[in-house]
């Protein structure tokens, strides 16, 4: 039999290829690279006002977003402990920054509700009040501003706050934290304890629900409809089986007779407490939303009352925690949560883990493995958070949302720690 010469070159090569350093051998797929966060855009406290609300922004098919703030722009408006009554605004993809509206004469505008988009280009959004008791705004696309509604503060409601549902028929769904005709004294203020209302195309009014008193949820948060005629939404405080005098919070249904079903008391244990902002529904009926505290009652934020929950709510109406934060590396007190095709969830924290003070964006998947995408800068200061309201969600699947604080800082007094920013993570 022949022999076969083997030079030395080749078997230090096939020794090399199994190793995995070489590059060969069962070395896997390389890891996916780490998210990237852009800085979008930098308010100033002037024209485009100062420190972005905590609801959430919009955005259209051509790329723009869409905000409000809650302070700067018009410094002779004064109705509160800060300068300016805040602006609504549009970024456009290129990082130009165009105020839509200023609000003057004590309309205090970035303090309301979150914004709604149609389909024509105008946006449908509420001020909270400043010297009034709130009201419901029009946008079109030139910037022609139109008030559809004006709240008188007594059965009608009284600030209008949390999300905006809008159906196919042009109907506004939202909800007032104060008012109803509520005489009950445990109600926010002694004020009401909330209403949810529809506003027809044309601007016409109706309370569909008086929150009757603590017991039965005070506070509403905004709503979102299944496109059948039923509104989902939170309530931040009252409820049942909570030791907390004015209630845990709760999640509700109201159904498209005006029935009301309370779908889940919070109790400020494990199960959360204190739920904040928007539910997101899929197509099976399944709500998600979250809890500001309870969960983790070890966890270093909010006194010992917890670092907050993630939470799923099946059609059966039993309640699974998805996340409980624990103040660490995953942060604590989160903002409302979004829900992607796949069903991975996305949000954000007020509180960030240790040295990084001021929050963090995060990704929870199907399985309830939790990513963070970005910590926000600290522990010298909220240089560039905390991020606020709810995220948006593109095609490509980038992430969009604001910080309250942190940019720009030479401005008026507003903007000490900064008047807040508009950023981009890319997965």
């Amino acid at each position: 039999m022949a022999k076969v010469r083997i030079s030395a070159l080749a078997l230090l090569l096939t020794a090399c290829l199994a190793l995995p350093s070489c590059g060969g051998g069962s070395q896997g797929p390389s890891p996916p690279p780490p998210p990237t966060f852009t800085l979008l855009y930098e308010f100033t406290g002037g024209a485009d006002g100062a420190n972005p609300s905590t609801v959430t922004m919009v955005r259209d098919a051509q790329g723009n977003l869409y905000g409000t703030t809650m302070f700067g722009a018009d410094l002779t408006c004064n109705v509160s402990l800060h300068p300016g009554c805040g602006t609504v605004w549009r970024l456009g993809a290129a990082g130009n920054l165009t105020a839509l509206h200023t609000f003057t004469g004590g309309a205090l505008g970035g303090g309301g509700s979150g914004l709604v988009l149609d389909g024509n280009g105008k946006l449908f959004g509420a001020a909270s009040g400043g010297l009034g008791y709130g009201f419901v705004f029009e946008i079109d696309e030139n910037g022609t501003f139109t008030d559809l509604y004006d709240f008188a503060g007594g059965s009608d409601g009284d600030s209008p706050t949390g999300y905006f549902f809008r159906d196919a028929a042009g109907n506004l769904y939202g909800t007032t934290f104060l008012g109803g005709g509520s005489n009950d004294p445990s109600c926010p203020n002694h004020a009401g304890c909330g209403t949810v209302f529809e506003l027809g195309p044309t601007g016409q009014h109706k309370v569909l629900y008086s929150f009757l008193n603590n017991s039965d949820g005070a506070g509403p948060q905004g709503v979102t409809g299944d496109g059948t005629g039923n509104l989902f939404g939170t309530t931040i405080g009252g409820g049942q089986g909570c030791p907390q005098i004015l209630g845990c919070g709760t999640i509700f249904k109201l159904d498209a007779s005006g029935n009301k079903t309370v779908l889940h008391y919070f109790t400020g244990g494990s199960d959360g407490s204190t739920p904040s902002g928007s539910l997101a529904l899929n197509s099976a009926g399944n709500l998600y939303g979250v809890a500001s505290a309870g969960g983790d009652l070890a966890c270093p934020y909010n006194g010992g009352a917890g670092c907050g929950v993630v939470f799923k709510l099946d059609t059966k109406g039993v309640l699974t925690i998805l996340h409980a934060f624990h103040g660490g590396s995953d942060g604590g007190v989160p903002n409302p949560v979004i829900l992607d095709a796949a069903g991975n969830l996305y949000g954000s924290t007020q509180s960030g883990p240790s040295g990084y003070v001021c929050g963090t964006v995060f990704k929870l998947d199907a399985l309830g493995n939790l990513t963070n995408l970005q910590n926000f800068a600290g522990p010298q200061g909220c240089s560039d958070g905390p991020p606020v309201g709810a995220l948006v969600l593109d095609s490509a699947g980038n992430l969009y949302g604001a910080t309250v604080f942190g940019g720009y800082s030479g401005g008026p007094a507003i903007c000490l720690e900064g008047c807040g920013t508009v950023f981009k993570i890319t997965p």
